[in-house]
């Protein structure tokens, strides 16, 4: 008796611990892209875009759930798409070099240029309104960089901050609402500082500084949150501005805490649930990060290591907590989406317990002993040999 009480004390703590394990999410690692491959952006379905490799040349591509479609096959110089909305549209990028070329739109198969004044698509809601950056006239003969919304055919420029010596501005999130974020500058030459903005009501908001050089607002959810990266007070350790990713609400910015003293960090992406994804300086070099609003989390402590992937960004997160993000193995680094495992219900991890609660007493009386009338079996042990499979 002694050993069946052993036995199920053993197992009921093996349950408990089961289901303190799962307190956490868990990922499952889909890869998308070949070897060179980045991801940029999701949308509520889990359609992920970012840009491969092919023939030596950098395209965009759009992964429709199914397919990975190479959109930048018949764009001039590379390209990069950077965000898709729930109907699956795409924006981004072609240049030269490092030069801009031209912004695009692609759906349903075709890919439709924007505005010759645009140079930068970075985001576009359900709406199919695009942020970004754009040339507009100065009033003196020049043209400088401004943050741009462009809807029913109309590109709106959303201008500066009043009061201060700054020339530019770059959009680089919107919400359904159609209010957008961004980086504007609030100083001039030779360093441009910038700080985050948020543009809603044809208003522009500055939304603070800690005493960095270089800020920006990265992506805005549907209640107004905002997250991005903003540069911290001068240090004389070699990082002089450390970046500290952050989030904005109602009016109260918090940084969102580091991995190693000084590190550098950015969130880029906070779904509708408030949780977010970014990067981060670690002991080990540079890792993706889950916010969920008790500190940040390694995903690399997220997703089984047997596997043997490092995540080293993470660029989007939607609402069913899917992650676009591109992940490193021996073999390379590939553009992935990150898939929460299945988590077994409270009803069978309770019936699980109970069933080897049953057998535990049931060879407790000696009535039973699955093994007593077979062979032993031969212990197959795991080839550890083997690089796993980037696709």
């Amino acid at each position: 008796m002694k050993s069946a009480i052993s036995c199920a004390v053993f197992w009921m703590s093996a349950i408990l611990c089961m289901g303190a394990a799962h307190a956490a999410p868990t990922y499952d690692v889909t890869v998308i892209g070949g070897a060179g491959s980045t991801a940029n952006g999701i949308n509520s379905s889990g359609q992920v875009v970012g840009q491969l490799t092919s023939s030596g040349n950098l395209h965009a591509f759009f992964f429709d759930g199914a397919t990975l479609n190479d959109i930048g096959a018949g764009v001039a110089g590379d390209s990069v798409a950077l965000a898709v909305n729930d109907s699956g549209t795409v924006v981004g990028n072609a240049y030269a070099t490092g030069f801009p070329l031209q912004s695009f739109v692609y759906t349903g198969g075709a890919l439709t240029a924007l505005p010759e004044n645009i140079f930068s698509a970075r985001g576009i809601n359900n709406a199919g309104a695009i942020v970004g950056a754009a040339q507009f006239p100065d009033g003196s003969g020049q043209f400088v960089p401004h943050a741009f919304i462009y809807a029913g055919g109309v590109v709106t420029d959303l201008g500066l901050l009043p009061g201060n010596d700054g020339e530019g501005s770059y959009g680089y999130g919107i919400n359904n609402a159609g209010a957008a974020v961004g980086a504007v500058e609030v100083g001039g030459a030779p360093n441009r500082p910038t700080d985050p903005f948020l543009y809603s009501g044809g208003v522009m908001q500055n939304l603070g500084n800690i005493g960095g050089v270089f800020s920006a607002a990265w992506a805005i959810n549907d209640a107004n949150q905002v997250v991005g990266s903003i540069g911290g007070p001068y240090l004389n350790d070699g990082n002089l501005y450390p970046d500290k990713a952050f989030k904005w609400d109602a009016g109260v910015l918090q940084t969102l805490g580091e991995f190693i003293p000084n590190g550098n960090s950015v969130a880029y992406d906070i779904n509708n649930g408030g949780q977010i994804v970014g990067n981060a300086q670690t002991a080990g070099g540079i890792r993706a990060f889950l916010y969920a609003g008790a500190g940040m989390v390694e995903l690399d402590s997220l997703i089984d290591p047997a596997a043997g992937w490092t995540i080293t960004a993470a660029s989007g997160i939607n609402d069913m907590q899917q992650i676009a993000a591109t992940a490193c193995n021996l073999a390379g680094c590939y553009a992935v989406r990150l898939d929460l495992a299945p988590v077994p219900e409270p009803g069978q991890v309770a019936m699980l317990g109970l069933g080897l609660l049953a057998l535990c007493l049931r060879r407790g009386r000696g009535r039973y002993d699955p093994w007593v009338n077979k062979a032993r079996r031969p212990m197959v042990l795991p080839d550890t040999s083997k690089t796993p499979s980037p696709v």
